[in-house]
């Protein structure tokens, strides 16, 4: 009896230490993402385009690799390619490389741990912001004259990153997100609860909790929505599928209402996320040059 009342009493308290520990188990692995990488299967050659691999080091010492592919004339102008998470450069080359054609210069990049760059902690945008920084640098080095003027494209996470690097970066030009997130927090949840099926409360919040001490930061204030009206005036192309789960449409809307003038909101019918491209064909390719030969 002793015995039984000794395990009802401490059943609480072992169902708190098993919560805390997967919330920090959890937290750990948005941060670190050595095994997870997909590998490249799409590169430049496939299209029969020139290429420059390209080698430079991030802030944290991170090798991180990319494709300079000069337009098919000579131009000051280059489109900043920029992938999503648990992608790789080579994920978006096929929907974009078409805009080498459009005499604009291309320099696509794999973020850390992910495609062919080094491995190093992950973040789901905060981290990776430092990645997108390094590359512009290594643009405005190596390419000075071919990057006069520059664009950003980033998908999911990428166009995360784009919206923030554009908002604090007075090199920036122009910006398409597509696919982009919201809010941090809110993008963490909705992953957790349609690929785990976990509560926000309490193993989100904790998930979260341990990834912002872990970070020493809050990476809610890099999020989309806390910077994207600080593009003061920078052209913004927000693309979002109207099928789309993880950053939903309603989000996208969000930004679109938070963004200055010029802007542009293209909801696609049947498109989940990241399929934007897929399900709109020509029209994909159509709207992304006219706007990119509008502002860039």
């Amino acid at each position: 009896m002793n015995m039984i009342i000794l395990i009802s009493l401490s059943l609480p308290a072992l169902i708190i230490f098993i919560i805390v520990y997967i919330a920090y188990v959890q937290s750990g692995r948005i941060l670190n993402r050595k095994n997870t990488r997909r590998q490249i299967s799409v590169y430049p050659d496939q299209f029969k385009v020139p290429f420059e691999n390209v080698i430079f080091k991030n802030k944290d010492g991170i090798l991180l690799k990319g494709w300079f592919i000069p337009a098919a004339q000579e131009s000051s102008k280059t489109i900043i390619l920029m992938h999503g998470w648990n992608m790789n450069k080579g994920n978006i080359l096929a929907n974009t490389v078409f805009l080498r054609d459009k005499n604009y210069n291309l320099f696509y990049f794999d973020f850390r741990s992910n495609g062919e760059s080094g491995d190093g902690k992950t973040s789901v945008g905060y981290f990776e912001i430092r990645d997108a920084q390094a590359a512009i640098e290594a643009l405005q080095k190596t390419r000075y004259e071919a990057a006069r003027e520059i664009a950003v494209y980033g998908i999911s996470m990428g166009a995360a990153v784009a919206i923030y690097e554009a908002a604090h970066n007075p090199l920036i030009k122009a910006v398409v997100a597509e696919a982009c997130y919201y809010s941090y927090e809110k993008v963490v949840a909705r992953w957790a609860k349609e690929h785990k099926r976990a509560p926000y409360f309490p193993i989100v919040a904790l998930t979260l909790f341990f990834a912002r001490k872990r970070l020493g930061v809050n990476p809610e204030n890099f999020s989309p929505r806390q910077n994207i009206r600080k593009l003061s005036g920078k052209p913004i192309f927000i693309i979002n599928g109207a099928d789309d789960m993880l950053a939903p449409r309603r989000d996208a809307r969000k930004l679109f209402a938070k963004a200055s003038e010029p802007k542009q909101l293209w909801i696609v019918p049947n498109a989940s996320h990241t399929e934007v491209a897929e399900v709109a064909g020509q029209q994909y390719k159509n709207r992304l040059e006219q706007f990119f030969e509008k502002y860039l």
